[in-house]
């Protein structure tokens, strides 16, 4: 019997995700899980470099750690909103911050769901179809 935790390999063909992570050692786990199944990855080191992408690309899906060197994952998102293609864009929080409080802020501040690290990949990659698929808020 199949593991039914593994994301089959293409189920986010097609879909291109901006992945935000300032720790190189994360940002390629959650790449190589993405890539996996099929997704194009841009990723960006920082919000700042985040943005600076959005500013010519619009992803299907924009995934974000929360906490950050600098600018954080919740002043990303606004700006990000702030742009005229911002508002179409599902947005997933991923955060060391756990429990009640911390998904009702990153829901209050538009994010469409939330991962609490450590990250499972295939629930990543789940999430992320389902963002894909509903498209925007």
């Amino acid at each position: 019997m199949p593991d039914e935790r593994v994301a089959p390999f293409g189920v986010l063909s097609g879909v291109h995700v901006l992945l935000v992570e300032d720790e190189p050692d994360s940002r390629e786990l959650l790449k190589a899980a993405l890539e996996y199944t099929g997704a194009l990855v841009t990723e960006a080191s920082s919000a700042r470099a985040a943005l600076n992408v959005l500013r010519s690309v619009t992803p299907d899906v924009l995934v974000t750690d929360i906490v950050m060197a600098h600018e954080d994952g919740f002043w990303l998102l606004r700006e990000v909103r702030a742009l005229e293609h911002g508002g179409r864009i599902p947005a997933l929080a991923v955060t060391a911050l756990g429990g009640p409080d911390a998904r009702r802020r990153t829901a209050e501040a538009g994010f469409q769901a939330q991962l609490t690290k450590p990250v499972d990949p295939w629930e990543l990659c789940a999430l992320v179809a389902r963002l894909a698929r509903r498209g925007a808020p």
